[in-house]
């Protein structure tokens, strides 16, 4: 695995995969490991001295929340844990409401890149990653500024950057995710006391393969706070070996100064663009020719505004069908689930009217074909407006054109 692309791992994998929502047809789960299994084995077989240009990928930036993609169903596995041993219970409703106050966080511990600490900071509403930084001990710094995502490489004495937030919390640590959490199922739950502090521990142990490997994790939570403390992910099943990241260290905070993401860059470096790419093991559910729409005789602007605006009415709609239709990434996701956390039937940010859709701001290619990157702009319950940068696939099958969603690009932003 390149060097960068094990960074990406470094705090993207706090989320971990939601096995319980997956549909499991043996059609499908072949599909996903024939598409999974030789790209994960590939990657270790490669190692590169070189540095490439997305290490901000450092949190997973396809949200689970928005149509997000078979790689992007990575997320913190939570139980809502019983009473054990005549214990009192662990309750999510109790977890919630103790996250609910703190806007930020500060995590440290060690990945195979080195140390590193990082801080992140949410937006206005609380719930979206906004201010984020990410120190590791090569050198490497990655931040967000003014909507952007950049990352300093000194041994190339480059800045590459991207027009998108996708460096940052794909879903904040708060009560939105806590809520998430709630329904997922089937881990190994364990109580027990920290050594150095005498404090008691829930701990969490659990396992699963997705489209980009094997995993395996152990995640602490203070049983008191309910706030978790430390966590490690390896890239196995049986957590065998040395852990590809481990927070050692994770600090919740109601308020922190802007100075901690102040970035003082050495030198004059070299500022490339990052081009736009979606992972090579998605174009497996992205080329089959039942999903999406036919967009013959349409010009790549004009697609994406089709395909886009059937995808948000169809959410809007609480249309299920639609949504994996048009985004065949979904399918691998339960129906319960995405109404709860797709369409977010009910929630305050639930979205109820599509505002625009704006011309493609950027342009790239996969191994299916061209890809483009267009903003969209939704109000929510709550009259909160956000934008979403959505990538569309373009598809050329047996001489039919068509597209399909593939996903987000980036981190959902407030729209202001």
């Amino acid at each position: 695995m390149k060097l960068m692309s094990k960074i990406e791992n470094v705090v993207r994998n706090f989320y971990f995969a939601k096995r319980s929502g997956i549909k499991t047809t043996s059609e499908l789960d072949k599909r996903i490991i024939d598409d999974a299994l030789p790209a994960y084995e590939q990657s270790l077989k490669t190692q590169s001295a070189s540095v490439q240009p997305n290490i901000w990928r450092i949190i997973m930036q396809n949200r689970i929340t928005k149509y997000g993609s078979a790689a992007a169903v990575l997320l913190v596995v939570l139980y809502v844990l019983t009473g054990n041993s005549g214990r009192t219970v662990w309750a999510m409703e109790q977890a919630i409401e103790a996250v609910k106050d703190y806007k930020a966080v500060y995590m440290e511990g060690t990945s195979r890149e080195g140390a590193f600490e990082c801080w992140g900071r949410t937006d206005d509403t609380g719930e979206q990653s906004k201010d984020f930084i990410v120190k590791i001990s090569n050198g490497i710094v990655a931040w967000v500024k003014d909507g952007s995502s950049f990352a300093y490489v000194p041994s190339e004495n480059k800045v590459y950057y991207e027009k998108a937030v996708t460096t940052g919390f794909s879903q904040w640590l708060g009560s939105e995710l806590l809520e998430m959490l709630g329904s997922i199922k089937n881990t190994k739950v364990m109580y027990g006391k920290d050594p150095d502090t005498g404090r008691e521990r829930v701990t969490i142990m659990s396992s699963f393969i997705d489209v980009t490997g094997p995993k395996s994790f152990i995640i602490e939570f203070d049983y008191e706070t309910k706030l978790a403390v430390s966590l490690k992910q390896w890239d196995n099943m049986d957590r065998s070996g040395q852990p590809a990241f481990h927070a050692a260290k994770i600090v919740f905070y109601k308020e922190i100064t802007d100075s901690l993401f102040a970035v003082n860059i050495p030198g004059n470096p070299t500022y490339i663009e990052k081009p736009l790419t979606i992972p090579d093991e998605n174009i497996g559910l992205l080329s089959n020719p039942e999903y999406g729409i036919s967009i013959k005789g349409l010009s790549e602007q004009q697609a994406c505004k089709k395909i886009l605006t059937d995808m948000y009415q169809a959410v809007i709609a609480g249309d299920i069908a639609a949504i994996k239709k048009l985004s065949p990434v979904t399918e691998i996701l339960d129906d319960e689930f995405i109404r709860s956390f797709i369409i977010k039937t009910g929630k305050k940010d639930q979205i109820v009217e599509l505002v625009s859709i704006g011309e493609i701001i950027k342009k790239g290619h996969s191994k299916l074909g061209s890809i483009a990157a267009v903003p969209v702009v939704y109000k929510r319950k709550d009259g909160v407006k956000m934008e979403d940068k959505m990538i569309v696939q373009f598809r050329n099958l047996g001489g039919e054109l068509s597209c399909v969603i593939h996903g987000p690009y980036g981190i959902s932003q407030q729209y202001k």
